[in-house]
């Protein structure tokens, strides 16, 4: 069983919530144009992305701090000892940090504008206009090309590390779209609701096959599928790719048999529980991915 010292236990806990905050951030951007034509859907996925940028940019600032302090050891005062803070910010981990402050700013502005003209352009809708998505597009592409500029993606060449974003993007699509599809089915009508879902289900087979793609081949550049029972990665590895079987198969359920029964039995009560347990093994598998990628090494 992994120990942690209380250092890595922040480590551990800061980047997680910022993965959290990013997975939300997206879901909730890219809900809003999937879900455009209802309006009434509108002010709560705003209110949702907005809180979870904020949370975002935050958790990436206090994970910062955090790994300042766990270099010192010298209790909270460490963490704002100015040498070590210049320090750690001219190293890969400041580079990190500031293509994710870039990222997540550019998106919380994008959405403001988004709010501000929505106010006075009424007319059209909660559907993001080009300017706007191209704007949130170079956003979650900062944040995304972040996590290749620290951890195991430094040294790998430019084909892993853009598998590697699409991979965190397309993820993070999936995770966060997880609560407005809770949210639709307590809104809309069933009808709405089914047509809705239908949509998302059949983005989410493509997404689903580029996403295993994209595993297998980070997995095998990383580990050449090596030692995968007999090193702590290659158990985690292992432990998540156990976790991803669950939530495809939820996934699969869902599309296959919960969404179709919506129009019939017009009880939305066992499809909300299951995206609930959904969110909950997604929020697993970030944890998981967040001790691989800050903790444990692989071993070819």
């Amino acid at each position: 069983m992994m120990e942690f010292t209380a250092w890595e236990f922040w480590i551990l806990i800061t980047r997680w919530i910022m993965y959290l905050g990013m997975a939300a951030a997206v879901g909730g951007a890219a809900s809003l144009h999937l879900m455009r034509i209802h309006e009434e859907l509108k002010k709560p996925l705003v209110r949702y992305t907005l809180l979870f940028l904020l949370v975002g940019i935050t958790a990436a600032l206090a994970h910062f701090f955090v790994r300042v302090g766990a270099s010192l050891e010298e209790g909270v005062t460490g963490m704002f000892e100015p040498d070590m803070v210049s320090m750690m910010w001219e190293s890969a981990v400041g580079d990190a940090l500031m293509t994710r402050i870039l990222g997540f700013s550019l998106f919380i502005v994008t959405i403001l504008i988004h709010v501000f003209v929505r106010r006075y352009r009424p007319a059209e809708g909660a559907k993001l206009n080009v300017f706007e998505v191209l704007m949130a597009c170079i956003a979650i592409g900062l944040i995304a090309f972040s996590f290749t500029e620290a951890g195991h993606a430094v040294e790998q060449p430019f084909l892993f590390q853009l598998v590697l974003s699409v991979h965190i993007l397309l993820t993070a699509w999936w995770m966060g779209s997880l609560y407005p599809l809770w949210l639709i089915c307590h809104r809309l009508q069933y009808n709405d609701a089914h047509q809705v879902l239908e949509r998302f289900g059949q983005l989410a087979v493509f997404v689903v096959a580029v996403l295993f793609s994209g595993g297998l081949f980070l997995s095998y550049e990383l580990t050449g599928w090596n030692n995968l029972f007999t090193d702590t990665y290659g158990n985690l590895l292992l432990t998540k790719l156990a976790f991803v079987g669950a939530i495809l198969m939820l996934a699969a359920f869902h599309k296959l048999y919960l969404v179709p029964q919506l129009l019939h039995s017009r009880d939305a009560a066992g499809l909300k529980k299951s995206i609930f347990l959904e969110k909950i093994i997604g929020a697993g598998i970030f944890g998981i991915t967040t001790v691989m990628t800050t903790l444990v090494g692989p071993v070819h």
